[in-house]
């Protein structure tokens, strides 16, 4: 049996080779920097918070941070060689293991990031095209407005409106924590238990989703209704094995209580997406290859997402992997405002007290997750567009020749 790396062109491994060895000189690089700025800070930060008078000097000696007791450099070395090793150190401030406060935190900021993210990219793609579409419309007017105004908003702002409207002066979800505690008090089950159900229910139910849209992708006339009517199918048997079980009414009122970070996060993220999905598809519509489309007897709806689509989508995967970094921060944030027991309240409590192993950990596995997700972009460019991939793998396997 052949394996993998034979079915593969040399040219595109040694092209990833390339992308992952860049990745990782950028990824040291940025450790360096990371250190020295955390480093660089005044170790009295505290003081803000401590009270004037006879209590200051008992407050300082009790949140001073201590001396170090090696030069800057040993601990910076040891820390590397922890890290790359699979041990992230233990938290200055908590003392426990800081890969077991990650751990226990991941979930509950993936369970906000994830789908809030998705659902704005998304949602923000189908709008922008069909809003490119169907020009001089009413639904151009109103997405592009909407879009705009979430897109320029301050969103600590729009968290606070969404806090003061739908939670407190509606009444209509929770504000203000993650669960309700007299519904878990009695169960031996955790949060992140629940969540990782959650988790494996999504990821198996957009598999057969995509399992049956592949099996439906022939019938050009019925596709969208099958698929539509298939998709709504999937949904119903993905709840049934909900209802029954305990772990049902946990995951009811966690989701409850994340219906308005959720929403606050999808609504900053869909605005910029839709307005350069539009962008992008008014410029591709002018292409050569439209027209040509058009003659070959396809429907709208296919010209419009297999040609335009297709091409227009590349700047936007561009432009959201280079926010990326912007759109975790801002979640935390979000995680901060709602109080939203995730990895927002640990990256804020460690600046607070200037934790250097917590914010060194918790900001180097956000570099690792950026600059994979950069790699990703560049093998989905070569995929999307032919153009790139002969150039970028001509380039890699003859240098030097044109």
């Amino acid at each position: 049996m052949p394996n993998l790396s034979s079915r593969i062109p040399q040219g595109t491994l040694r092209f990833i080779g390339r992308r992952l060895l860049r990745a990782l000189v950028s990824l040291i690089l940025f450790q360096v920097i990371l250190f020295s700025l955390i480093q660089a800070l005044p170790q009295d930060l505290v003081e803000l918070e401590i009270a004037v008078g006879s209590q200051f000097e008992a407050g300082m000696e009790e949140f001073q941070a201590p001396e170090p007791e090696e030069p800057l450099r040993k601990q910076f070395a040891s820390w590397m060689r922890g890290f790359y090793g699979g041990d992230l150190g233990e938290s200055k401030e908590l003392k426990e293991p800081i890969g077991d406060i990650l751990a226990s935190r991941l979930p509950r900021s993936l369970l906000l990031l994830l789908p809030g993210t998705v659902a704005g990219f998304l949602f923000g793609i189908w709008l922008g095209k069909r809003v490119a579409w169907q020009k001089r419309s009413w639904l151009e007017f109103a997405a592009t407005l909407g879009g705009t105004a979430f897109y320029t908003t301050f969103p600590p702002w729009l968290a606070f409106v969404m806090f003061q409207v739908i939670g407190l002066s509606l009444g209509w979800f929770p504000v203000g924590k993650t669960i309700d505690p007299v519904k878990w008090f009695r169960e031996d089950i955790t949060i992140n238990e629940v969540i990782l159900k959650i988790f494996l229910t999504i990821g198996v139910a957009g598999l057969v989703y995509l399992l049956f849209t592949w099996l439906t992708r022939n019938q050009v006339r019925l596709r969208s209704r099958l698929q539509t009517i298939g998709g709504v199918g999937i949904i119903i048997l993905a709840i049934l094995p909900w209802i029954p079980s305990a772990y049902g009414p946990l995951a009811i009122d966690l989701l409850h209580h994340l219906v308005i970070p959720l929403m606050t996060l999808i609504l900053l993220t869909f605005g910029e997406t839709m307005l350069i999905m539009r962008a992008t598809m008014v410029e591709a519509m002018e292409a050569d290859y439209v027209p040509t489309a058009r003659a070959k007897g396809l429907r709208d709806s296919q010209v419009r997402d297999r040609h335009v689509a297709r091409v227009a989508i590349l700047p936007v995967l561009a432009r959201f992997i280079l926010h990326l970094p912007i759109v975790i921060i801002g979640s935390f944030i979000l995680e901060r405002i709602f109080s939203w027991e995730g990895m927002g309240k640990i990256l804020f409590d460690a600046v607070k007290v200037n934790d250097l192993p917590i914010l060194m950990a918790v900001l180097s596995v956000l570099g690792v997750t950026i600059l994979l997700s950069h790699i990703l972009l560049d093998l989905l460019n070569l995929w999307l567009d032919p153009r790139q991939r002969v150039s970028e793998v001509a380039e890699v396997v003859i240098p030097g020749e044109r």
